[in-house]
């Protein structure tokens, strides 16, 4: 199987696993019928029927070397052709959105893209010549993630777009450690009012280091590339 069919993330996959049958919280420990069970997502088992006809070896050709196979992009309503296109690995997030997507609607500019989710990141509208990797994004400051991209133009107000990914962090904290839970809503409260100021930069540091998941060590992250894709605007909230 390839390396970019990803398993949900614990909070997801235990949210699976107690729909079939709620019990203890690792379904590694007790899941379905009280078994270990693994359990994956909807666009890793779509694969499998193929992958099976066809081989692994065939599969893994498509894609780059490090991660094959392809992945489901899913564009939002802003694209002139919004909608679900599965593409190889490693293939530009340019190419998605104008081959693909067919840029924006009525010819607006792209300023910014979220990438990979709420917490995924932002690249700046101007600078998307990046393959579709992990790897590859990860070197800008966003994360692949289930790879939907969101995009923004000029009539998108930036803090008004910083304050929901702080609204987001706050409201789905599980709460279960203080940097993710306190840290959230102080961001959000920065965000609101003051701005970012002298603490943001110890906030953001804990938060990156100190979380217990990968959840609360991500907003820093996607705060910092959001504050990138739009500069000046942003002033101070990429530390």
């Amino acid at each position: 199987m390839s390396p970019a069919r990803r398993p949900p993330s614990p909070p997801a996959s235990k949210a699976l696993a107690a729909a079939l049958a709620p019990g203890p919280p690792y379904p590694t420990d007790h899941g379905l019928w009280d078994a270990p069970t693994v359990v994956n997502n909807v666009e890793t088992l779509a694969a499998v029927p193929w992958i099976v006809a066809h081989g692994g070896a065939s599969y893994a050709r498509r894609g780059v070397p490090d991660e094959t196979g392809t992945e489901l992009v899913c564009l939002s309503e802003r694209f002139a052709r919004p909608g679900a296109y599965e593409v190889e690995l490693g293939t530009p997030v340019d190419e998605i959105v104008t081959r693909f997507g067919g840029g924006l609607k009525d010819g607006r500019e792209l300023v910014a893209l979220q990438i990979g989710g709420p917490l995924g990141g932002f690249l700046f509208g101007a600078e998307l010549d990046v393959p579709l990797t992990t790897a590859a994004l990860a070197e800008h400051g966003a994360a692949l993630g289930h790879a939907g991209m969101v995009a923004f133009d000029a009539g998108t107000d930036p803090y008004e777009l910083l304050r929901h990914v702080w609204e987001f962090a706050a409201d789905e904290s599980c709460g279960a450690c203080s940097p993710c839970r306190v840290g959230t809503r102080r961001g959000l409260e920065l965000a609101r009012d003051d701005g970012p100021g002298e603490s943001y930069e110890r906030l953001a540091l804990l938060m990156g280091e100190a979380s217990l998941c990968a959840f609360g060590r991500r907003v820093p992250a996607a705060v910092r590339s959001l504050a990138r894709a739009y500069g000046p605007a942003l002033e101070g909230w990429d530390r």
